[in-house]
């Protein structure tokens, strides 16, 4: 099968990548060496901002849109880059006919949340719908496993940091990075699995002092980390916007408002995976 993944650079691509290595893969890409290292095997064309015209020349079967941005920076907006360029791959993706286009989503993506990444992830959903394909919808919680960017950050922070602190009043439900990964690839493969919305979370619900406490252990650093309501950060984030890489950011703590964990409402990882 042929499948086109856009974003497949990131965190979760390397995953997914591993399970869909019996594919014919187009991954654009502004560094297809770093592919080519690592011994992924596939068509490397170069990433630009015509993603309609990258999706409609490959003319693949399945579409999968992992490019995302947690933080913002010039020329990478949220709506740019979670509104947009959903749009223009999708135009990309009729063009072609193929036959699905998963989207990665977030949890707490809703039209009314405080958060300008939410907003802007539910309205990629929205786009996703709306656009006659069928389609698969995942919306993960916080997704851990190795390239996570948060562990790398915690290590880099401890050599000034003699204490961390998070909020102990947020939660979420850790999803490993392989499991998300298989559910992308189950969603490609199967040709029974399309139209639907899926929550992916793990078995434990944690708040985020103790996955910060857990990041850390993982990452072989031992520090303190304190539990604090989430209010107590909301005067301190004038001084995280300051510094180079921010220990939390307005965006962050407005997505913190509501809990990062599966409704219910969905089915989720075991529906698909089994336990």
């Amino acid at each position: 099968m042929k499948i086109f993944v856009a974003g497949a650079g990131g965190f979760v691509g390397g995953a997914l990548l591993k399970r869909l290595a019996g594919h014919d893969l187009v991954l654009p890409s502004r560094a297809p060496g770093k592919f080519r290292r690592a011994g992924v095997k596939g068509e490397f064309p170069q990433f630009s901002e015509d993603l309609a015209g990258l999706a409609a020349a490959a003319a693949p079967e399945v579409v999968i849109n992992l490019l995302g941005v947690i933080r913002e920076t010039p020329g990478a907006g949220f709506s740019l880059v979670h509104e947009e360029y959903t749009r223009r791959l999708l135009a990309g993706a009729r063009a072609a006919g193929v036959k699905k286009f998963i989207q990665m989503s977030a949890l707490g993506a809703a039209p009314d949340s405080p958060s300008a990444y939410q907003r802007s992830k539910y309205a990629g959903e929205e786009a996703v719908r709306a656009s006659g394909l069928p389609y698969v919808i995942f919306r993960p919680s916080f997704i851990t496993g190795e390239g996570q960017r948060l562990t790398a950050d915690l290590k880099a922070l401890s050599r000034y940091l003699p204490f961390f602190a998070a909020p102990s009043d947020a939660y979420a439900a850790p999803v490993r990075a392989d499991r998300v990964a298989a559910c992308f690839a189950r969603a490609a493969e199967d040709p029974a699995v399309k139209n639907e919305l899926f929550e992916l979370g793990g078995d434990r619900v944690v708040s985020f002092r103790d996955l910060l406490a857990n990041a850390l252990a993982e990452a072989g650093v031992r520090r303190p980390v304190l539990g604090l309501p989430r209010r107590f950060f909301l005067p301190l984030l004038p001084l995280f916007a300051l510094l180079p890489e921010p220990p939390m950011t307005r965006e962050q703590y407005l997505m913190l408002a509501r809990p990062n964990v599966p409704s219910g409402a969905f089915r989720g990882v075991k529906d698909l995976l089994g336990p």
